[in-house]
């Protein structure tokens, strides 16, 4: 299925905060109403999301949300049941995926969009990092289990409902234990990066991960760069084929889009944006949070059609 934009029914949208100043802002075009046209980046059960890819688009058709895209950390094994489901709902689905990369010690994500989720290539690739967030998963539950944080190995992978494992598994099933609150504690206390039982995993670099997504036929997107301290790494990746900037997400506010936004119009790439949800009470984000307008979707349509083939 190719996705394609459709006139919205709903009209009735209600903006974000004082709709006249909203009117003086240099991205005021873009800038969403709710619901939002369209969120690009959501997360399901093929990853570290609640949900499975049907019951997001049947959440995005109850929300307004006519355009999604399912990308999923480091997997592309939700995409068929969420064009299947999309197809039958009337919401249009943008295959697409997450992918982990690293340089000079910084995590980064990289969003491909419109990838061919059968490419051999990329299911290579993704078969890797399959088996290497398996074993960070084991090594985790190991050092948090000596530290006294015990928590079973089978009922981390039970959580993933077949899908890739990662450490939003862990932080649940450390919540469920009753050793954090809440998952953001296990991150801000126990897992996340820089605290004491974080285990990295080896992945690949930016330039290869952007040449996987690109050998899959899709476009590739450096993922809410404000949020993951990647700003200044923008051009080198454009210069490794880099095709946009999620200037639009939950998490990056005004100054932060102004920014991102100078910089994709200077170097002519796309612009995306989305909520990175991950499910009902996971963070403070819902769906359609940071999506886009009518006006970027249309824009960012071209730009995938004029790249790839796709229609607008």
């Amino acid at each position: 299925m190719q996705p394609c934009i459709r006139r919205h029914r709903d009209k009735r949208r209600r903006t974000h905060g004082d709709p006249s100043a909203r009117g003086t802002s240099p991205d005021a075009p873009l800038l969403a109403a709710f619901p939002v046209p369209a969120d690009l980046h959501i997360h399901s059960t093929a990853s570290d999301g609640t949900l499975s890819p049907t019951e997001l688009v049947e959440l995005a058709r109850a929300e307004g949300i006519e355009t999604i895209a399912v990308s999923d950390h480091d997997s592309v094994d939700g995409v068929a049941s969420a064009m299947s489901a999309g197809a039958a709902l009337g919401v249009d689905v943008i295959p697409a995926v997450e992918l982990s990369a690293e340089t000079d010690g910084r995590s980064v994500h990289i969003l491909g969009y419109f990838v061919d989720h059968a490419d051999e290539g990329l299911l290579a690739h993704l078969a890797t990092l399959r088996q290497t967030r398996l074993d960070r998963a084991r090594e985790l539950v190991r050092v948090l289990a000596d530290a006294g944080y015990a928590v079973s190995l089978d009922d981390v992978l039970a959580r993933t409902a077949g899908g890739s494992v990662g450490r939003a598994h862990i932080a649940r099933a450390l919540v469920d234990a009753g050793h954090v609150p809440t998952t953001g504690a296990a991150f801000d206390r126990l897992i996340g990066r820089g605290k004491p039982f974080y285990v990295a995993k080896p992945v690949a670099s930016p330039g290869s991960v952007i040449a996987t997504i690109k050998g899959a036929g899709g476009l590739a997107v450096l993922a809410h760069p404000s949020v993951s301290g990647a700003e200044d790494l923008i051009e080198r990746f454009r210069h490794d084929g880099l095709d946009g900037i999620e200037v639009f997400h939950a998490q990056q506010g005004p100054s932060d889009r102004e920014r991102l936004l100078a910089v994709a119009t200077r170097f002519e790439m796309a612009i995306t944006g989305g909520s990175d949800f991950h499910g009902p009470g996971e963070g403070r984000t819902r769906l359609g949070d940071g999506g886009l307008t009518d006006e970027a979707l249309r824009s960012f349509m071209r730009f995938a059609a004029s790249r790839t083939g796709r229609r607008s």
